[in-house]
């Protein structure tokens, strides 16, 4: 029912927005037809350019539905600017108008209406912007795959939907490795997908550990719109668990979880609440989306607090999920005795150090910490050899040995060049 609702607000909003503007200014009805084309193929170039740009950094293809849908939002919101501004804009003008001329004549007027301009840009500030970014970065735009794993690593898979358990249909591979009855399931970062996380797969490969990747909600080839940054994602880790259990239960007598960013807060999440995942990896992690806004909202002293605050209410507001009462520390304390290994990069200016070690100390049963070389979600293409050494040492310790099919780590696999651009990337693009 919400998904249908916001199908539809979505579908209908320009059209009602664009009718109560010429209802209402009837001055907008002077607006010729040519001009609205020209805008339109303007800003359709400009947004096919932007998804090609963010494309190529991901190492995908552009959807060509895609311009249409950030071609509608974009006119939406250009509606609500217009109507915004012809309304709350020319609040109190005439006050405004009226109080200029007694003040060229020297007459008498009320001082407090020089405040009217400033309460207009006060309310700009406090309601529109927080609501169109609040909307903008809880809706995203979808990058189809342009790799997978035949073709980086030469690796057969298989492609595979998984349900979740709100309706949705979430996008995935599973590349089965002989033999091995254990499975590591890869969570993305936010504006990434299991395209541009491939490069996860070469060190992984030959370990005794099947790999299955996916798309969480609102990326890739897996359905919906709205990304809550790992609050729902949660329920997409189990459903790729449950996957794994009802279809291919020889493959998961061993789950094993790796999030990056987003997917380490989902998988967090979801382990609390799953036994079925028996250790998890938090690569470049975060507590909680609340404590990472305000952790850089702090830079611009009372300001930036005050506007995170409004902006995380109203992403709260448009996604049903309380943004302020989820942590990731809880859920890793709540693990009991499971292993936890956290991750984090020496040039991460994404995510604080300190927010690894938080969860490092949350953790209550065995657990390890690294602070590897690279930059954010991507200490995995700067070392993969000690990625994997790092991460399977670990786990061989905590979870037993697994069945190699080959000895050692087939280091030509991990070390592939390829395009720093098509590496693993947060894209972090709304719709």
């Amino acid at each position: 029912m919400r998904s249908n609702f916001g199908q539809w607000l979505f579908v209908l909003a320009p059209i009602a927005l664009g009718v109560l503007l010429l209802w209402r200014f009837p001055s907008c009805r002077r607006v010729r037809l040519r001009s609205v084309m020209i805008y339109v193929v303007v800003m359709g170039l400009v947004i096919y350019g932007a998804l090609r740009l963010v494309a190529w950094i991901a190492g995908g293809r552009v959807k060509p539905f895609e311009i249409v849908i950030i071609l509608w939002f974009t006119v939406t919101w250009r509606l609500a600017w217009a109507i915004w501004i012809r309304t709350v804009g020319r609040w109190g003008e005439r006050w405004v108008r009226w109080a200029r001329v007694r003040r060229r004549q020297s007459l008498p007027y009320a001082r407090i209406i020089r405040l009217i301009p400033i309460g207009r840009a006060l309310l700009t500030a406090v309601v529109f912007f927080p609501a169109f970014l609040s909307v903008v970065v809880t809706h995203r735009f979808k990058i189809a795959d342009g790799q997978d794993p035949r073709s980086v690593f030469a690796a057969p898979f298989e492609s595979i939907r998984i349900p979740t358990s709100d309706g949705l249909e979430l996008d995935g591979w599973f590349v089965l490795q002989h033999g091995a009855d254990r499975t590591i399931i890869i969570c993305h970062g936010a504006g990434a997908g299991k395209g541009n996380f491939i490069w996860f797969l070469g060190p992984l490969l030959n370990h005794g550990y099947n790999v299955l990747f996916f798309d969480f909600r609102a990326h890739g080839g897996s359905g919906g719109r709205q990304t809550t940054y790992g609050l729902r994602e949660r329920m997409d880790v189990k459903a790729a668990v449950d996957w794994l259990k009802r279809n291919r239960p020889a493959s998961a007598r061993g789950i094993v979880g790796l999030g990056s960013s987003q997917g380490s807060m989902a998988l967090a999440l979801a382990a609390a609440d799953d036994f079925r995942i028996d250790a998890i990896v938090l690569d470049s992690p975060f507590v909680s989306p609340a404590e990472l806004a305000f952790h850089h909202a702090r830079k611009v002293p009372v300001i930036g607090p005050a506007m995170v605050r409004l902006i995380l209410a109203e992403m709260s507001l448009w996604t049903q999920t309380n943004f302020f009462a989820v942590s990731a520390e809880q859920a890793v304390a709540s693990m009991s005795s499971r292993p936890v290994l956290v991750i984090h990069g020496d040039k991460d200016f994404v995510m604080p150090d300190s927010h690894a070690q938080r969860l490092w100390d949350a953790a209550l049963g065995p657990r390890d910490i690294w602070f590897g070389p690279g930059p954010h979600s991507n200490i995995i293409t700067e070392a993969p050899y000690d990625y994997a050494q790092r991460l399977f040492d670990f786990l061989d310790q905590h979870l037993g040995p697994a069945e190699r099919r080959a000895p050692g780590v087939r280091k030509a696999a991990m070390m592939g060049e390829a395009p720093r651009a098509s590496q693993p990337a947060h894209a972090d693009a709304p719709l």
